[in-house]
């Protein structure tokens, strides 16, 4: 019989060739598994992307409030660079002129005297008070202790660190180092500077620093309203309430005609988020139910589509949208809108409440249905990667006892091949002796 070749100890026999071929037999299973998980993996993938859209849907309902949308208002300004204005729902419809007299600002007060460098120290020790006039009649007082040796610098955060009222800095002047005390915050402080009285004051200054002066004084706001006499003051630029829900921010002295009306800006917008939110769940839905799909005829995925163009009917035969018959996608016929928003908010509301109230009930149920379809995708494979897990243990087990069958049978062969090499041996020189003797 002739020998095969191969690349064992005997090299009659494939050991590695034979051990692969029953290996790749015995793998098929495992191939199989590999491919259902990937086709679960696939369904489960798609199922969350379509948990993501229902759940994103569901949140803009959630935080969709339908009486803010009518009820919000807006506040322009003829002249922005005079002055800008904000209003809330509790604000009236109206138009009003303001004159801005006069436009607030802060107390800055600084000392004469100073430091020709900022190395320089005091040279006595001392208690300044700090005194802040929040109005005409009451003040809040700060002792700020400084020592000699200290810097200006020094003084200027024990200043900080000991009150909010005073915005303490190093002041340079093109020739020495002073210091400069200024208003923190208008708003903190009624009080208007005069050429005896000072929002802020010092007592014991150090005398190195001679004594305070004031370049900037503290003065409130001031408008009139219409033709009225009487002005309205603030100690900041911002008015607060001038109206019920209106806000106004003066920026400098001049008119401006304020305009408040109704702001319907946030229905364009919810109106729009809504349409882009129900065409991408009813693109993914067309995708994932399309000819040769995975969810091709679902009757739990398709139902969710024709439910959805159930409930937006009335917005339908209302006119608001229009239905494509091609793709169910919707768009807003933004002349019917307009129209509502001016003629028939009331109409408006009750549709858009409707809405709210069938889309977020029905959109717990589907959620909850795709959740639980979810999961039980999940469920699939976790249970083929334990089979999976398992099938490659017994092919490793499997593989260790092929090699070590075939080591042993090997091994005789290879105990054969010797015996029958001796015998070969032996046979030959039987026959060259019975040549010999003839």
């Amino acid at each position: 019989m002739a020998d095969l070749y191969i690349s064992g100890l005997t090299g009659s026999f494939d050991t590695e060739g034979m051990v692969n071929k029953l290996l790749q037999i015995k793998q098929k299973p495992l191939s199989q598994l590999a491919q259902k998980r990937a086709l679960v993996q696939g369904k489960v993938s798609s199922l969350n992307n379509l948990y993501g859209a229902l759940s994103g849907m569901q949140n803009f309902f959630n935080n969709l409030d339908i009486n803010s949308l009518v009820s919000s208002k807006k506040a322009n300004s003829s002249n922005s660079n005079v002055l800008t204005a904000t209003a809330t729902k509790d604000a009236p419809n109206i138009t009003m002129s303001i004159t801005v007299n006069r436009v607030a600002q802060t107390e800055i007060r600084a000392s004469n005297q100073g430091f020709s460098s900022l190395n320089d120290t005091f040279s006595s020790s001392g208690t300044m008070i700090l005194k802040y006039w929040t109005d005409s009649s009451n003040s809040q007082s700060f002792n700020i202790n400084y020592s000699a040796g200290q810097t200006l610098q020094d003084l200027v955060n024990s200043i900080n660190s000991a009150q909010k009222y005073v915005k303490a800095s190093v002041y340079y002047t093109g020739t020495d180092y002073r210091l400069l005390l200024s208003e923190t915050d208008a708003s903190n402080s009624t009080f208007e500077s005069t050429s005896s009285n000072s929002a802020i004051e010092v007592e014991n200054l150090p005398s190195q620093l001679g004594s305070l002066e004031t370049i900037q004084n503290a003065q409130n706001a001031s408008i009139k309203i219409g033709n009225s006499t009487t002005p309205v003051t603030s100690p900041s630029n911002t008015f607060n309430n001038l109206l019920n829900g209106l806000e106004v921010n003066v920026k400098e002295t001049g008119s401006a005609t304020i305009t408040i009306t109704q702001d319907f800006s946030k229905i364009d917008s919810s109106f729009n988020s809504f349409v882009t939110s129900y065409n991408s769940l009813v693109s993914l839905i067309n995708q994932m139910t399309s000819k040769g799909a995975q969810f091709q005829g679902d009757s739990t995925i398709v139902t969710i589509k024709t439910g959805m163009i159930r409930m937006i009917n009335p917005m339908i035969n209302a006119g608001l949208i229009e239905y494509s018959d091609k793709d169910g996608t919707i768009t807003i016929n933004n002349q019917v809108l307009n129209n509502l928003k001016n003629s028939n908010p009331e109409k408006l509301t009750d549709i858009l409440s409707n809405l709210k109230n069938n889309f977020s009930a029905q959109l717990t149920a589907w959620t909850g249905a795709i959740n639980t379809y979810r999961n039980i995708g999940e469920g699939q494979i976790t249970n083929i990667n334990r089979k999976i897990s398992e099938l490659q243990s017994s092919l490793v087990k499997y593989e260790e006892r092929l090699r070590k069958e075939y080591s042993q049978l090997e091994a005789f062969i290879n105990k054969t091949n010797q015996i029958s090499s001796r015998i070969q041996d032996f046979m030959t020189s039987l026959s060259e002796m019975t040549k010999g003797g003839k």
